[in-house]
């Protein structure tokens, strides 16, 4: 992870690349699904379907507001609308890439205009960090660390 003082000098978007055992499909349902994004992300509400909005919630009323504008079985694209705690975020994209892998799938991340210049930058990259593993854990156990008012040890932002 880079510090304010030592960023390094790139326009590179936030990317990650994530391995599961599981399959494209249970992968696709974790992005796609309202009781999917909860399991991973943080307590969500409306619907996470093609053309849907949905809130992932944080506690004390923070939120992040985003319309899945693509929900397809290899890609998952998310416009962000409103996120009050990370005011760089509206206008963005999070990008989900989905493929099959040996006996499981690989899932390649990009959150789009998420870049080092940002204020938000080191929160978020520790933040989106933490909820691709916990993305990982749940879609290969059922088990992930999402955000839960009360019992998350991240940040008392919770936006990531």
């Amino acid at each position: 992870m880079t510090t304010a003082t030592n960023r390094p000098e790139t326009n590179e978007d936030f990317r990650g690349t994530k391995a599961f055992t599981s399959s494209p499909e249970a992968v696709l349902e974790a992005l796609s699904t309202t009781d999917g994004i909860a399991g991973w992300w943080g307590d969500t509400i409306g619907s996470a379907a093609e053309g849907g909005t949905f809130e992932v919630g944080f506690g004390s009323g923070r939120r992040i507001v985003l319309t899945a504008a693509s929900v397809d079985r290899r890609r998952v694209e998310w416009i962000v609308e409103e996120a009050p705690y990370t005011p760089e975020w509206p206008g963005t994209t999070i990008v989900f890439d989905i493929t099959p892998a040996g006996g499981g799938s690989e899932m390649r991340f990009c959150h789009h205009g998420l870049t080092p210049q940002l204020e938000c930058f080191d929160m978020c990259h520790e933040g989106w960090t933490h909820y691709l593993t916990s993305l990982v854990d749940y879609v290969d156990t059922g088990v992930g660390h999402p955000y839960r008012h009360g019992r998350e040890s991240r940040d008392e932002d919770g936006e990531s």
